[in-house]
């Protein structure tokens, strides 16, 4: 009860921006400045509209925060602390109970804020396009095609930060799975592992269930039914949850053709969490390293060449990891994904090819 309490306290007193003060070591090679949400009338839509959603956003932010925390500081604790201890402690109350407001995660991870800020503020920048193109995909005052438009608004916005921006050139699966650390998270923590992937399928998912939906009674009906889905994927843990990571052209091929940009960054995004994930778990890696290879995993994340695919090997690659083993694909994404408004929309050049 504590830590919930604890919690609530944080988020009634934190101010959403993209960079915080930084520690003196960081600013070197991090620009310290703050960079707000892109203006826009659609702003907090999301929020409004789909609480319960909403708050488990916030919740991702501890459950994240958390894991990167204890696998830095404790490094030698047993894996119960975060299999048994941790996982109950988000499943059970933070998830259930989750804080009203986005989180300062430099609140609850400190000492990894300060070992990889750089890091940590990629990810913050990436959940900034994340909920912008939800409250979007919410505000009912905007046609399809004017919403197509303020995602491509939000996409120049994202990469002006080139620094912070996660590359919209898909990555190999090398880039996360092919390394010397590579693996040892989800090997040693199955449950933990699957309730982050668990996250990264809700996420994707429930661009699907907004963009599928016909009017906003069944626009919530597919986000109620989407999050449905993800508690029963906390049932039964780890069998329950995914067992390969969710990938946005699978798990939500209607976002994937109308924003294959966005899809890609996403994917990147997630690929990414893993990776650290990896590096600070991994005894491969002495602790004096864990940083430089954050930073240099970090560095192929955000550049155009490195462990680069096309986007038709992408999305075949994609597909053919299996969807079922993802998860499944999100409410709505089964449907057509021929749309009326496609002559107006500014990324149909950009589709992606048919199954």
């Amino acid at each position: 009860m504590k830590r919930v309490v604890v919690l609530r306290a944080l988020a009634a007193i934190v101010i959403v921006t993209v960079v915080a003060p930084l520690p003196a070591r960081a600013q070197r090679s991090v620009p310290a400045y703050e960079q707000q949400y892109l203006p826009g009338s659609f702003n907090w839509s999301f929020r409004k509209s789909y609480r319960i959603a909403d708050g488990l956003f916030n919740a991702f932010d501890y459950g994240h925060a958390i894991l990167y925390e204890l696998l830095w500081t404790k490094p030698g604790a047993d894996s119960t602390l975060l299999e048994n201890r941790e996982f109950d402690h988000v499943t059970k109350r933070v998830l259930v109970d989750p804080p009203r407001l986005s989180l300062p995660e430099e609140a609850i991870e400190p000492q990894y804020a300060k070992l990889a800020p750089e890091a940590k503020l990629m990810f913050e920048w990436a959940h900034v396009l994340h909920r912008q193109i939800y409250d979007v995909w919410a505000d009912e005052r905007l046609s399809p095609a004017q919403k197509d438009g303020r995602v491509a608004e939000l996409l120049r916005y994202y990469k002006s930060r080139p620094d912070l921006a996660f590359s919209s050139v898909p990555k190999s699966m090398d880039l996360m799975e092919g390394q010397r650390y590579s693996l040892v998270f989800r090997k040693r923590y199955p449950k933990f592992n699957g309730l982050i992937w668990s996250y990264h399928w809700l996420q994707v998912g429930l661009y699907d269930a907004l963009i599928s939906g016909s009017d906003p009674r069944e626009r919530q009906a597919n986000v109620n039914e989407t999050v449905a889905r993800f508690w029963r994927m906390l049932d039964s843990a780890p069998g329950s949850m995914p067992r390969t990571m969710p990938m946005t052209a699978a798990v939500a091929p209607l976002f994937t053709e109308r924003y294959p940009e966005a899809a890609i960054i996403f994917d990147n995004l997630h690929g990414m969490h893993d990776v650290i994930s990896d590096i600070l778990a991994s005894p491969a890696v002495p602790r004096s390293r864990k940083r430089a290879e954050i930073l240099r995993a970090g560095a192929a994340y955000r550049d155009s060449t490195s462990y680069a695919m096309t986007r038709d090997e992408w999305h075949k690659m994609s597909i053919g990891m299996g969807v079922e083993m993802m998860g499944g694909r999100a409410s709505g994404g089964d449907k057509a994904a021929t749309r009326p408004d496609s002559a107006a929309n500014p990324h149909a050049g950009h589709t992606m090819p048919p199954k």
